[in-house]
């Protein structure tokens, strides 16, 4: 970023997901390595001639899973010290130190048995707070930077964004409105109008909101879509199968911040339907054709409740 020309704005593309999804995510997949485990168990079950599962209601204990992780680990540590350890598998540091803190009794991996164990743990402040603010980077106008600060994206602080100065839903909702909505093409990293610009958001889509996200993708930079949206890092077992209704009440009550980006993002995300829808119907009636249009997403609007019917786009309902 430091070669950039002077004053020259960096445009980024990005996808938002539900915060509580989102964590449930991150928890699964990058802090405890539970998806392996799933789909492991799920291979076990099937060899045994029984269906799979992803909740607790259909017969998933993800805290025995984790008990596995740590005997697998175990095991690993006991053949590294007898000399017994493949050539091909590598022993961590931080591996070692776990095995130690596990023979001394200390649960490493409480905080990975289930949500509720997550959200009482140190674990969930020091890493799972506003969450979006490699994203934000500031969440309203009136939050000041830090010392990581590169171009207006705050480094990964443990301060939470509704103990910054100046904080409230509706700030953080109007300065979404402004970033991700592209609407502020004037602010400073700074935030006094005078330094480089901050990064804003030239495209962004939402996960739970894939297909619309991306129609509105191919539209905006006139690409022909692909056959097929690609699916291969799509879970079989959703991880907010082991979340609770309450898991998701409790974060939506400590992540206003979070919450407040993302109601801003799926109001700008209906907007932008609108007005591509609008501006489609638009190139029809001045003389386009479907075939014309190569950069539209004909069977992915169907999909989502929008079809061609004799030159016109049509809602229906499916």
């Amino acid at each position: 970023m430091e070669n950039l020309p002077e004053n020259r704005r960096l445009r980024a593309i990005t996808m938002l997901r539900d915060p509580t999804d989102f964590r449930a995510s991150n928890h699964a997949m990058i802090m405890c390595g539970l998806n392996y485990e799933v789909n492991r168990e799920n291979n076990d079950r099937k060899q045994r001639g029984l269906e799979a599962a992803c909740s607790p209601s259909e017969g998933m204990n993800i805290s025995a899973l984790v008990d596995r992780k740590v005997s697998d680990l175990l095991e690993k540590c006991h053949q590294a010290e007898i000399g017994k350890l493949p050539a091909n598998r590598k022993m961590y540091p931080q591996q070692v130190t776990q095995c130690e803190n596990e023979k001394n009794g200390i649960d490493t991996l409480k905080h990975c048995r289930s949500a509720k164990d997550l959200l009482a743990s140190d674990q969930y402040e020091k890493h799972y707070r506003s969450m979006f603010k490699a994203l934000m980077g500031r969440f309203h106008r009136g939050q000041e930077f830090n010392q990581n600060t590169a171009y207006g994206r705050m480094g990964y602080g443990f301060e939470s964004a509704e103990k910054s100065v100046g904080y409230s839903v509706e700030a953080v909702e109007e300065y979404t409105l402004q970033d991700l909505g592209g609407l502020d093409l004037t602010i400073s990293g700074a935030g006094d109008g005078v330094g480089p610009p901050e990064p804003d958001f030239i495209w962004f889509g939402i996960t739970e909101r894939m297909k619309e996200s991306v129609v509105l993708f191919y539209y905006f930079f006139k690409s022909k879509p692909l056959p097929k949206t690609p699916i291969h890092r799509i879970q079989d077992c959703r991880p907010t199968a082991w979340w609770t209704a309450e898991d998701r009440e409790e974060v939506k009550r400590r992540e206003p911040a979070d919450y407040a980006v993302w109601r801003a993002a799926n109001a700008i995300l209906d907007v932008r339907m609108v007005k591509m829808k609008n501006e489609i119907q638009s190139l029809l009636d001045g003389g386009e054709t479907k075939e014309s249009l190569f950069y539209v997403d004909w069977d992915q609007l169907q999909d989502i409740g929008i079809r061609l019917e004799d030159g016109k786009l049509v809602e229906f309902d499916i």
